[in-house]
Formats: structure tokens, sequence, C-alpha cells
């Protein structure tokens, strides 16, 4: 079977349909109390996670979900593969994550304390490379929805290697959005009681969508916080707080690579 080859120089031609490279600099962010009841390198094919840095200042980001093509899994995770080398050039991305939620459906998600920083990546080789293969690797790839920038409500973060994760993402009934938020950094606190909770993300995407973001280095660490308090005070409060939020709704992810 034909390989697609991916390109992540920008005078490089990757095939005979690589798409023009496009300009994501017009991306910009659209811009009560609750308590919780407790009752340039080719592709390796081998994972590589970061340890992660605990010193973190990160305000706003970007998740990006995307489909492979049938056929083109293996390639697509390769492309996420290559891209770390690259973002690792980016001195004000602080935080990235390529990931796999099922063998179809993968993911980036990445931090930065400014909009500079965040406008400096998406103009970037990565973001470049990303519409230049969309056409080839991935279905229905829309860059002005699929491409979601955020704000980054709470974090936290410990040292280590981060191969697993959870992603969370739910949407607040309309009167609820401030007790979404308090609940969510109130979360940022319990998770600081979590040894094995690397790095936890509260997300804010749109007026009322938000999303949980978090990474561990094993499932023993992965399934203690699905057995802890946040996962607890979620379920609980979720009929209170949530549009129709089921437990399906907590995504398992494989963490690809990580900066």
């Amino acid at each position: 079977m034909h390989s697609t080859v991916l390109c992540f120089t920008p005078n490089l031609h990757c095939n005979k349909k690589t798409r023009k490279n496009e300009n994501y600099s017009s991306i910009k962010i659209s811009a009560p109390s609750f308590l919780l009841g407790f009752t340039t390198q080719t592709f390796s094919k081998t994972k590589n996670t970061n340890i992660m840095n605990s010193t973190k200042n990160e305000t706003i980001g970007l998740l990006v979900i995307m489909k492979a093509k049938p056929g083109k899994e293996q390639d697509v995770k390769n492309f996420l593969l290559g891209g770390l080398a690259l973002v690792n050039q980016e001195p004000q991305t602080v935080s990235w994550f390529a990931f796999q939620i099922d063998s179809k459906t993968f993911g980036i998600y990445d931090t930065f304390e400014v909009e500079e920083g965040r406008q400096a990546h998406l103009t970037g080789e990565v973001a470049k490379a990303l519409l230049a293969n969309a056409g080839d690797l991935l279905e229905d790839f829309d860059p002005s929805t699929d491409i979601q920038p955020t704000d980054v409500l709470a974090s936290n973060h410990k040292s280590g290697l981060q191969n697993n994760g959870l992603l969370v993402i739910m949407k607040s009934k309309e009167a609820k959005t401030a007790d979404v938020e308090n609940f969510l950094n109130v979360g940022k606190q319990l998770v600081s009681d979590e040894p094995k909770t690397l790095s936890w993300y509260a997300i804010k995407i749109d007026a009322t969508t938000y999303a949980i973001f978090d990474t561990f280095a094993d499932d023993s660490g992965r399934d203690a916080h699905l057995t802890g308090k946040v996962a607890a005070a979620l379920m609980e409060n979720a009929p209170v707080l949530l549009e129709g939020f089921q437990a399906t709704a907590i995504q398992k992810i494989d963490i690809i690579a990580s900066k």
C-alpha cells in the first residue's frame, strides 16, 4: 500500500495532493458561588513523552480533534509524533499534547501564556503541515470549527512521564456557567492531593462548553483519579450543572507525544 509522505519543511513538496498552506492568524478567541457536596526529525515509531515541567503559567490554549481517513490511522499518528520536534522549537508554546481517543480519532491540546504565543503557533510549521496534509489524512477536517481556541481556567502540574489521559467535554446549563467554573476551580485543589495525576486542566471552549484534560503515567493513576473526589463530585453534580451529561463523556486517551 502506498504510504503518504508527510511534510514538516515549508519548501518541501509532500505529495501530489498537498494543499496550499493557509494562514491561521485570523483565529482568535471570541471572547454566584457553588459549594461541592461530597456524601525536523524523521518520524519515530516510538512514543516520545517528555517529563512535565511543574512551573507553568498557562492562560489560553487550543483543542483540535481530528478523525483519520480509513487506512490513514498510522500516518496520522506518525504525523503527530513528527510534530513534537517542531513544537519543541516554539518557545511560547508552553505545553503540547498529541493524543489518541480511539482507533480513528486523534487530538492536539496545547497551551500558551499570551495570545502572541498562540498566534505564533497557529502560523507555525505544525499548523501549516496540518493544513497541507489534512486533505489526504483526515475526514471532513474544517480548521474553522475543528481548531478550537480555549481559555485555561485552572491547571495543576506534577513532574512525571505522561502516557495516559482523560478528556471530558461538557456543556453547562445556561444559568449554571458560574457554578461550573467554581466547580472546576475547586477541582484544581482536589487534584493537588492526587500524586498520580500529573497534569490537570480545566478549559473553557465557548460560552457554555467546558472540558477537563488530564494525564497520568499509567492506568493505575488514571483509575485512582476516576475513583477519586473530582470524578465523584462531577457525577454527583452533573444533573444540576450540565446539559445531558453521561459517563460516556469521560473519554480515555493515550498520550502519543508531549512537550
